[in-house]
């Protein structure tokens, strides 16, 4: 019994040792600090006739390799969307396979190309940003479409 009691006290420290390590070592830490976050979409003018649209409610939650695109609390039924974030360089972001948020309606439902004009994309499929500006508060976003004005929210 003397010698099970011992083990105990070898065995105990080495076993939470183990799970600290484990636990620090499955941390998500964000691959660009600058960029992931909750922005506020103010803004967006469109490359083609140089039309400014002012956003109300709009909002993209950019988080490591996910967005989600969503109009918060609005009045004109925007919906909800996550797609993919994909890290091409320092200056270009692509997003991607936009689906409707399950939340809101059928999970597996993909979000056409019409529904994500409100937030500054004509393509729910595939959309390449190139990153204007980025500072710890503001972000500037052009694809082939738009300009798109964001603050940090």
């Amino acid at each position: 019994m003397i010698q099970k009691k011992r083990l105990y006290q070898i065995l105990l420290p080495v076993w939470i040792l183990a799970a600290v390590l484990c636990l620090n070592g499955c941390s998500k830490a964000p691959i660009n600090d600058k960029l992931e976050g909750m922005w506020k979409l103010e803004s967006f003018t469109t490359l083609d006739d140089g039309t400014g649209h002012r956003c109300e409610r709009i909002y993209y939650s950019i988080t490591r390799q996910v967005v989600e695109v969503a109009e918060k609390q609005g009045e004109n039924g925007y919906g909800a969307f996550i797609g993919r974030l994909e890290y091409l360089d320092d200056d270009a972001v692509a997003m991607s396979e936009f689906k409707v948020r399950a939340a809101t309606s059928d999970s597996k439902k993909d979000a056409t190309d019409e529904q994500m004009k409100p937030f500054g994309m004509d393509n729910a499929g595939y959309t390449l940003f190139r990153i204007q500006k980025l500072t710890g508060k503001e972000l500037v976003l052009e694809s082939n479409y738009a300009t798109l004005t964001f603050r940090k929210f």
